[in-house]
């Protein structure tokens, strides 16, 4: 029975990690006074791309991407201020 639950489990966290599972994920949280901020997650071509709305229709972006060992992250805000970051990953 032990190992029957932790196929289980294993088989529960990979399928959290696939692509389909982020394809179209929006979650709307709710303030206490009725404010909304909004966050749309997808994955795209390995790139995976956060867009958050604020109560007043702000959106920031983030863009994550892995290619040759190499993570990207670029950030743009309401106002069109880009800004990335890389990390090497050595083996």
């Amino acid at each position: 029975m032990k190992s029957l639950i932790s196929i289980s489990l294993i088989g529960l966290t990979l399928t959290a990690f696939t692509p389909s599972v982020f394809a179209g994920q929006t979650t709307t949280r709710t303030g206490p006074r009725g404010n909304t901020q909004t966050t749309e997650r997808k994955v795209d071509d390995g790139k995976q791309t956060t867009t958050r709305t604020g109560p007043r229709h702000n959106t920031q972006t983030t863009e994550r991407k892995v290619d040759d060992g190499k993570q990207t992250t670029t950030r743009t805000g309401p106002r069109g201020n880009t800004q990335t970051t890389e990390r090497q990953v050595n083996d």
